[in-house]
């Protein structure tokens, strides 16, 4: 997506120290099967801070955008074709067109009338960042999946030498309904799996583990209306199998600014123009992420994915059809 939005990005990616080169997966099932994929194409591992605000710094590198640092947008409001943003501080912004890429608690949201959490296509999640986990493959990230916690998953992902990123999501509705406490859980799976267990026995928890919501894609959403756009985890485009959210949040932030230039080249910031906002979106990555949904109802059957892993291990196109669909 950096490629397609400027090379000269892919390029400043290369050279950003704070990440980690990864050329694949393993995912072990409930039963102890594993299976490791390659990507089609290598990918990178990095801390969202680090990441972001590698991002950030180039975006403040450009002459003709103005940035307001430490304003913290409180409230989000409609009139007479303005919309009015209000700061934590009292201060006042107004403007014809805002796009709202402010996360799964979106402000921008409420603007729509599509802005409730629908628990069936919504996680959530925890993650801590641990040090001197044990057998590490430094350019593998695992995927664990517990028959205690499915349809879930607790992932390693390790972002340097030293370093791994350590998490457990869960579909909320399930969460609910089966009052599970997110940072218990986390927990309970590294002490109680035999061997978790005993690779995170010499580990350092750096800092404190952190919750937060995933908005899942899946199902048609209004995704502009007038006078704004969504984008990313406040246009619910996460991918519902794996979390992953990064890449579908640069396409969506790259198509509403294309559709912005036309929409201030010809004054026009209505519903009805900035449609064709959701029609491009929901062109490009609906049918990828129903796909996935519809996958993510499979993946709540231990026996369906023991038995896949263990049929991908002996059969060379099922592994790749996995590494591709997963």
């Amino acid at each position: 997506m950096l490629n397609q939005i400027d090379p000269q990005l892919t390029i400043e990616l290369e050279r950003f120290e704070k990440k980690a080169y990864s050329r694949g997966w393993k995912l072990i099932t409930p039963s102890k099967e594993e299976i490791k994929l390659n990507f089609v194409n290598h990918g990178y591992v990095s801390a969202r801070i680090d990441f972001d605000n590698f991002l950030f710094q180039l975006a403040k590198k450009k002459s003709d955008i103005s940035f307001f640092e430490d304003h913290y947008i409180k409230s989000v409001e409609r009139k007479d074709d303005l919309v009015l943003c209000t700061t934590q501080s009292g201060e006042l912004f107004q403007t014809k067109l805002i796009i709202g890429c402010d996360g799964a608690h979106s402000v921008v949201k409420k603007l729509s009338s599509d802005h409730f959490v629908d628990h069936m296509h919504y996680s959530g999640a925890v993650r801590a960042y641990y040090k001197n986990v044990s057998s590490i493959e430094k350019d593998i990230i695992e995927i664990h999946l517990s028959k205690n916690f499915l349809p879930g998953y607790f992932w390693i992902f390790p972002v340097s030498d030293t370093i791994s990123n350590v998490g457990f999501g869960m579909l909320s509705s399930d969460i609910i309904k089966r009052k599970i406490d997110l940072k218990k859980a986390i927990k309970e799976i590294i002490e109680e799996d035999e061997t978790l267990s005993k690779r995170f026995l010499g580990a350092e928890l750096l800092g404190e583990i952190k919750g937060f919501g995933l908005p899942l894609g899946g199902k048609k959403r209004k995704l502009s209306g007038d006078n704004f756009m969504l984008c990313g985890d406040a246009a619910s485009l996460i991918d519902p199998l794996n979390g992953e959210g990064i890449g579908n949040a640069m396409l969506s932030g790259l198509k509403a600014g294309e559709i912005a230039i036309k929409a201030v080249k010809t004054s026009n910031f209505s519903s009805n123009f900035l449609s064709a906002y959701d029609n491009d979106i929901n062109a490009k990555l609906l049918p990828e992420l129903k796909q996935k949904l519809f996958f993510q109802k499979l993946f709540n059957r231990p026996w369906l994915i023991n038995s896949l892993v263990y049929i991908g291990n002996r059969n060379k196109f099922l592994r790749e059809w996995l590494g591709k669909k997963l």
